[in-house]
């Protein structure tokens, strides 16, 4: 049985304020089975009491998405942007622990260098993986989008380099890069791969100006079947994250959510019969 979560991402942005209390305010509307916690620099003063609040209000959070600038500085060849991205990885994981959370997805590349030195990358992420250890929790590297090469290719590498890694994949990543059906049927999904990040996408192989809006599942051209049916063969009973985005400005849209919540559900319920 696969757990469901719901991104915090998926309904805090700009429109509102990057308000992290609406997390406190709709928890009980969203049918989930927890939450991926996006962890954004705009909550650093309040952290602490962010804490104490969802604490108390029993939320569970078993996944925290680790700032998305550690891949911009896991990029960056300089060495003190990796001394950076060590010292901000070891505050979200004491943040993760603080919340509850076992596991912390991870950008293992981002802007503007994105995969132009993956050796360096090979070496920097498994390291970064290490300090999570230190922490007893699991860093799940994410598919993200690359310049150069491509997103499967450098799991596969990281993985021949740091076998115990672990990954997430995304869908939009891997559709964006046309390689959803190759990932799909990739033996790492037999070991390593322990999380899954639902969304949709519209558009090319490539193709940068389509990466906005996030589709709704099922509003896209993703291939579901292939996906799930992927999932059902390779008997995948990891964690799954909708983390596609419908955003308001002053509350949480209940309704869409729980309805891409439920295809997901569907999907794998289906493909198990």
């Amino acid at each position: 049985m696969n757990d469901i979560y719901l991104s915090t991402g998926a309904f805090t942005g700009r429109i509102n304020g990057r308000n992290p209390h609406l997390l406190t305010q709709f928890h009980h509307l969203l049918d989930c089975d927890g939450f991926e916690f996006m962890l954004m620099s705009s909550f650093d003063a309040v952290m602490p009491d962010l804490i104490s609040e969802y604490r108390s209000e029993g939320i569970r959070i078993p996944v925290l998405h680790a700032r998305k600038e550690l891949g911009d500085l896991l990029s960056t060849p300089e060495d003190t942007a990796f001394r950076t991205a060590a010292d901000l990885f070891r505050q979200n994981c004491e943040v993760a622990c603080a919340l509850g959370a076992s596991r912390l997805v991870v950008h293992g590349w981002g802007v503007p260098d994105s995969d132009s030195f993956p050796e360096m990358l090979y070496d920097r992420i498994p390291a970064l993986d290490r300090i999570a250890h230190e922490y007893g929790l699991q860093a799940v590297i994410e598919n993200c989008v690359c310049s150069h090469g491509s997103p499967l290719h450098h799991m596969e590498a990281l993985h021949a380099a740091a076998p115990d890694l672990t990954f997430t994949v995304d869908t939009r990543c891997s559709e964006f890069h046309g390689e959803l059906p190759a990932t799909m049927e990739s033996p790492l999904w037999d070991s390593v791969i322990r999380h899954v990040h639902i969304n949709d996408y519209i558009g090319g192989i490539k193709d940068w100006d389509a990466r906005y809006p996030i589709y709704q599942p099922g509003k896209g051209q993703i291939d579901w079947e292939l996906f799930f049916g992927g999932l059902a063969a390779h008997n995948y009973t990891g964690s799954i994250t909708l983390e596609a985005s419908a955003m308001l400005p002053d509350r949480v849209d209940c309704e869409t959510l729980n309805a891409g919540l439920g295809y997901i559900r569907t999907h794998l319920k289906q493909k198990t019969l």
